[in-house]
């Protein structure tokens, strides 16, 4: 029996549509396979900051503290937002979460909650450390070179007591740990103070923001992990 032309192309053009509709749909089913350069995909890996681009980030998403009082208080605190977690926020900077803790003295990391404050540590590019950095409420220091301006003696004038007082809690110190006077230049009015515990090793630098010698005052200027 001889099968029509006419019928033999119906039934070519049929079975092309149907494997041709196959091989769409499985093609449409399957994974994208785009390249690594394609920027829209996301790889599935953490962004890797280096160390400036995480210190620009500190700059950029944080704010000073509250004073509350203080003569010298950080520069550098975040707010933590709704849900928000320390290894969260450590991603967002670029910083071990652990770190983090570190640097606020955090024993129980479960006690973070919204709004809590936190302190972000930044690289120091002279020393490549991480840093703690402060402000200096100018009111203060100016009420308080009033005040000590006739007195002979004051824990104010010793850096290492104002270090044990302001470095305490950053980096995990405690008013116990071991401090230690490394320099101290009285004619440019600065102070480096080593404090020592079972968790890190810091210097604390500290500075005279007024009056210069035996009868200035001093105030905290950084806090550096040296670990």
């Amino acid at each position: 029996m001889r099968v029509p032309p006419a019928l033999v192309l119906v039934t070519v053009l049929i079975i092309g549509f149907l494997l041709s509709s196959s091989v769409y749909f499985y093609t449409k089913s399957r994974p994208s396979t785009k390249s690594n350069s394609d920027k829209s995909t996301f790889s599935g890996d953490l962004p890797q900051l280096t160390a400036s681009e995480s210190s620009k980030k500190v700059d950029e998403l944080t704010k000073p503290a509250d004073s509350k009082g203080r003569l010298s208080y950080p520069k550098n605190v975040y707010t933590v937002e709704t849900k928000e977690t320390l290894f969260g926020i450590g991603t967002k900077f670029g910083i071990d979460w652990k770190l983090i803790k570190l640097a606020n003295g955090i024993t129980n990391e479960n006690l973070i909650q919204t709004g809590y404050t936190l302190v972000i540590p930044r690289v120091e590019p002279t020393t490549d450390m991480y840093r703690v950095n402060f402000k200096i409420d100018e009111d203060k220091a100016s009420a308080l070179n009033r005040d000590l301006h006739d007195k002979s003696s004051d824990p104010l004038f010793n850096p290492l007591e104002v270090a044990k007082k302001d470095a305490v809690p950053y980096f995990g110190l405690t008013a116990e740990d071991e401090f230690t006077l490394l320099e101290q230049d009285e004619s440019s009015g600065t102070a480096l103070v080593q404090a020592k515990n079972t968790n890190a090793s810091t210097v604390v630098g500290l500075y005279q923001p007024k009056e210069k010698g035996k009868k200035g005052f001093w105030a905290v200027l950084y806090v550096e992990l040296r670990n």
